[in-house]
């Protein structure tokens, strides 16, 4: 059995101010920094045998901050990206509705072949991130893994885990610095814990 902690990149400035980001590299602003040192420290104890973030640095930064001092290699990957967000990438989505007024509409209905111009669908991104979550199991049959990555792309990640329906994406959140848990075993995967950011209560 292993167990793989799936955690979300702390906040950014695009975070906060409602940007898409995708493949754009924003770095943490300070509160995500803040967030990764907390959640650092809540995982201070689990000793994490192989640990994978995204290459982009908001996600890779908040890995490192989690990982600390300890003895890990941390592999930084491509696969692991958000959703590839094309034009959309760098604004709200007040900005997406006046410039991209038919992208836009498209993108507000449960459509998993929709992307926007220069950007990736869901089916792509879920087929993606199965690759890479399979890979992860055949490498890792027991321990504690470590991956860091995107709100989207591991919603992708928890499906392929679980071999949900392709549609699950729409039923999953992820907050920024959040924690979930996924049980794996040679012939099953079990959700142990999803979402939590009980660690960053009463974080100011």
């Amino acid at each position: 059995m292993a167990l793989i902690y799936i955690v979300r990149h702390g906040e950014t400035e695009w975070n906060a101010s409602g940007r898409i980001q995708g493949h754009t590299d924003v770095t943490l602003s300070e509160k995500g920094r803040r967030q990764a040192q907390i959640l650092g420290r809540r995982l201070a104890q689990v000793p994490f045998h192989a640990a994978y973030a995204s290459d982009l640095r908001r996600a890779s930064e908040t890995a490192k901050i989690i990982l600390g001092e300890r003895a890990v290699s941390l592999e930084t990957t491509a696969q692991l990206r958000e959703y590839q967000k094309g034009v959309f990438e760098g604004l709200t989505n007040d900005e997406i509705e006046r410039r991209y007024p038919e992208q836009f509409a498209a993108s507000v209905i449960n459509d998993l072949d929709f992307a926007p111009t220069g950007g990736e669908s869901i089916r792509q991104t879920t087929a993606r991130l199965a690759e890479f979550v399979g890979q992860v199991r055949q490498r890792h049959l027991e321990g504690n893994v470590l991956l860091v990555g995107h709100g989207g792309s591991l919603r992708s990640a928890v499906v392929a885990l679980l071999e949900l329906p392709l549609e699950a994406n729409w039923k999953f959140v992820m907050g920024n610095c959040a924690l979930s848990i996924v049980e794996t075993y040679s012939d099953n995967a079990v959700l142990r814990l999803y979402n939590d950011t009980s660690h960053l209560q009463g974080m100011r």
